[in-house]
Parts: structure tokens; C-alpha cells; sequence
């Protein structure tokens, strides 16, 4: 009978480690300050999704502010406000006590956003209500960079609608320049809810023919309306597209690989140290294709020149669960479990190898 007790009381204390030990844990941890300033105008609804996942990765690091608050991804943030439905810019003076500064996306928010049923972002183009990156915000931004201030941008950081001269100043900071080529994976060319109207409208205008692929394809769209697209099994080999680390890269000892292929934009290195390069898996007829479009299979993914870091991938949106920040070894743990390589999903490229990236950095400055 004793060691049926005894046997049942190590289960339920085992039962106890695993719901409560995580979360104990995590009450456990030293608490650090660490002030970030974040950007997004593209906020048409309230799911806030292209920065969400900040304050999450910072209350998990419990990272919180001088007010000994952690940030709510529905309030602290400078850009578009979905209930009142008007901008907010980024002034210098939101940026004195920064110790952070994150562009998550600038591309804004349009009135093609509103007129479809739910919360659905427009698969048309349409007049802009608020976006793109002002003159007296580059000025700010640049203040930042000047002191040393640790800036991280994303795409959507400065390509359109942001004004040239002004994408020309946030550039330079960065030390890259945009080539006004995008680009984007889909797995099913003609899904009607997820690929906007205009791609197969510039393809037929430019061709002449219809717009009738089946399967995947991934497609780089220019801003003056060229457009190549890479269908599965021709032109692409099964990797698609992949993120791998350069010696540069290594040195920081950051993840060797990842697997992204949502929005990114097309850089060239223009000062900054490349540390990843998108590296897309063509065919020989695809590589052919890329270059008579003054495209190459490698371009930079993540960029540093001095405390300016740019990821030029839409990767901050993810729609992956999360769950409760509050669970000790969570980030580790499932860094550990999802690996770096094969078939990665949304979910464990987010776990092992953005999150490990951007907290490495937010650490680098917390106090």
C-alpha cells in the first residue's frame, strides 16, 4: 500500500512539474529593462498582426519597460489605430529614452481593406488611407541610428508607398538598397482568397496570355510591373526557398538555415555585412529566367551595418500559437525540438530560427 502511495504521489508530482514547473520557472527569472519604441502602419484590424509577436518574444524574455510594465501589443506601438481608424507618425522625441527602435512594417493601411467580409486584407490595389515613412520620421530614425541606438527593420521598412528620397535616407542607414522587386510562395497559384488579382492582371497585360498556372510558383513582382514567376517542378526544385547563413552569419553564432516563403523584398548590399542570403532552389531553365530579369538565386535576407539590422522577409507576421509567454525554457525548449532545416513549417520557423535571432539582439541591450 505504501509504495502504491508512493508511486501515485510521484506521478501527481511529476503531473505538477510538467503544468506548473514552466511557468514557475519563468516567475523565477531575473526581470531586466529594456525601452522598444515600435513602428507599424499596416494595422487595418485589431489581431495587430504584424507586430504582435515583439512584445510577446519580450514579456517571454521578461523584458519589461522603465514603468515596470510589459508591452500590450494593442497599445504600445506608433502608426495605425484599427478602432479609430487614423495614423500616428514616429516623432524624435518618442525615440529619447529608446534603447530599441522596431520598424515591423510600413506599407499601411488602404481602402481595399475594408471592403471585404471579415478581417481580410485587400487582394487589390486601392487608394491608401495611412503609410509609408515621412521626412521628418527618417530624421528620426537617423537621430537613432547616429547614437547608436539598436534599430532592426523588416519589409515592409521602406519600400512603397514610402516617398524615394525619402527610402533613399532609411537605405543608407541600413546600408542596402531595395531593387523594387518583391517576391512571394504560393502553393496554389489560382487560390482566389490568398493571391492578389493584380498579379495574375500584370502577367496577362505583359504577356498577353492568361493567367492559368496550376500548382505553386513563386513569384517576384517589380514596382514598374515586371513580374517572373517560378512554377513548381519546372522552374523550382522542391526547397523553394531557403535562408542560409554566411561566414559573416556564423560568426554570430546564429542559426545555420531557415525555411521563409512569405513577402520579401529583393536587396542589394550597399555597406551592410550580409549574415543570411535567400537562396532559392531553381531548375537550370529557372536560374536562366532570374538572370534574364537581372535576378539572382542569392540575395541578402539579414543585413547589419553598425547597430542597424534589416530582415528582408515579412517574417515578424506569423500566424503560429504561441501560447502564454509566461513558461520558462518555452524559447530553448522548442528551438531544441523543431530543428533548423528539411520541411520546416510557420511554426518552427518562427521557434528556431527567428525568435533565437531577434532575442539575441533584444538581449544585447536590455539592462
Amino acid at each position: 500500500m505504501r509504495q502504491r502511495i508512493a508511486r501515485i504521489a510521484l506521478a501527481c508530482l511529476a503531473l505538477g512539474v510538467i503544468a506548473f514547473g514552466p511557468h514557475v520557472a519563468w516567475l523565477l527569472m531575473p526581470s531586466r529593462t529594456l525601452e522598444v519604441v515600435i513602428v507599424d502602419k499596416t494595422v487595418p484590424f485589431r489581431n495587430y498582426r504584424e507586430h504582435s509577436t515583439v512584445p510577446w518574444l519580450l514579456h517571454a524574455l521578461k523584458y519589461r519597460d522603465v514603468f515596470g510594465r510589459f508591452l500590450d501589443p494593442t497599445r504600445d506601438y506608433v502608426g495605425f489605430d484599427p478602432v479609430t481608424r487614423t495614423g500616428h507618425d514616429l516623432t524624435v522625441h518618442q525615440l529619447d529614452y529608446a534603447d530599441v527602435l522596431f520598424i515591423a512594417d510600413t506599407y499601411g493601411v488602404y481602402v481595399g481593406d475594408y471592403q471585404r467580409p471579415g478581417d481580410q486584407a485587400a487582394l487589390e490595389r486601392s487608394p491608401k488611407i495611412y503609410g509609408g515613412l515621412t521626412g521628418d520620421e527618417a530624421s528620426a530614425v537617423e537621430a537613432f541610428a547616429a547614437r547608436r541606438g539598436l534599430l532592426i527593420g523588416e519589409f515592409n521598412a521602406f519600400a512603397s508607398p514610402t516617398d524615394p528620397a525619402v527610402r533613399a535616407r532609411i537605405e543608407a542607414v541600413f546600408g542596402v538598397r531595395w531593387t523594387k522587386w518583391v517576391g512571394r510562395y504560393w502553393p496554389d497559384l489560382q487560390d482566389h482568397n490568398e493571391v492578389p488579382r493584380w498579379v495574375g492582371g500584370i502577367y496577362e497585360r505583359l504577356t498577353g496570355r492568361p493567367f492559368d498556372f496550376t500548382g505553386g510558383g513563386l513569384v517576384f513582382v517589380h514596382e514598374d510591373n515586371d513580374i517572373v514567376i517560378l512554377r513548381d517542378d519546372e522552374e523550382l526544385k522542391s526547397g523553394i526557398i531557403a535562408q542560409e547563413r554566411t561566414p559573416a552569419g556564423a560568426a554570430f553564432g546564429f542559426p545555420e538555415r531557415g525555411r521563409f516563403t512569405y513577402w520579401m523584398d529583393v536587396l542589394e548590399p550597399a555597406g551592410a555585412d550580409v549574415l543570411y542570403e535567400h537562396v532559392v532552389d531553381t531548375t537550370p531553365s529557372g536560374e536562366y529566367t532570374l538572370r534574364r530579369h537581372g535576378l539572382s538565386r542569392r540575395f541578402p535576407a539579414v543585413t547589419k551595418r553598425a547597430d542597424s539590422w534589416y530582415f528582408a522577409g515579412d517574417f515578424v507576421d506569423t500566424s503560429a500559437e504561441l501560447g502564454s509567454p509566461e513558461r520558462g525554457w518555452l524559447l530553448p525548449y522548442r528551438q531544441a525540438r523543431m530543428g533548423c532545416g528539411g520541411e520546416m513549417s510557420e511554426e518552427g520557423f518562427f521557434w528556431a530560427w527567428y525568435a533565437p535571432i531577434v532575442s539575441r539582439l533584444l538581449a544585447s541591450r536590455a539592462r
